[in-house]
């Protein structure tokens, strides 16, 4: 008998550490708000004072329910439609502890690629980002759109 309790319990620490590991990669609970209309436009890019003054992350992305802008300096740069968004994935870079994304999207007639990077602003009070994965997984079902879970963020 002590045999058999001594096993359970060396087996609970194991047991509690892939719990936890299963409980940081499991989809978060995205609550997505209302979409944005044609006209809304709704912020998806993280500010970095630091790195906008060393020239870098200069842009900042928005998008509605048609469209995600780039733009710099409130002058839109690209306006991509959402159902031209074929992959969003994250990347391992992380800045001031959240991931930066990568959105790939074709455009022209010969459906060339290019990609955005975008550091998510996603945080407890402002769910846009969730809300642009989502609206992307509408516009263009056939899109690779990664699960935003904690060990993505």
């Amino acid at each position: 008998m002590h045999q058999i309790f001594s096993f359970i319990v060396s087996l609970l620490p194991l047991a509690l550490i892939i719990l936890f590991i299963r409980y940081c990669f499991r989809p978060l609970p995205l609550k997505k708000g209302l979409p944005p209309s044609p006209g809304e436009m709704k912020k998806i890019s993280a500010n970095t004072p630091i790195l906008k003054k060393l020239g870098m992350n200069t842009e900042d992305y928005y998008y509605d329910s048609d469209f995600l802008y780039q733009q710099r300096d409130g002058e839109t740069l690209c306006k991509v439609p959402l159902e031209n968004i074929i992959r969003i994935k994250v990347t391992g870079t992380k800045v001031s502890n959240r991931r930066v994304w990568l959105v790939r999207y074709v455009t022209g007639s010969y459906r060339t690629e290019r990609e955005f990077r975008v550091l998510n602003n996603y945080s407890l009070f402002n769910r846009d980002f969730a809300g642009f994965l989502a609206a992307v997984r509408e516009a263009n079902p056939a899109a690779e759109v990664q699960e935003m879970t904690l060990g993505r963020l």
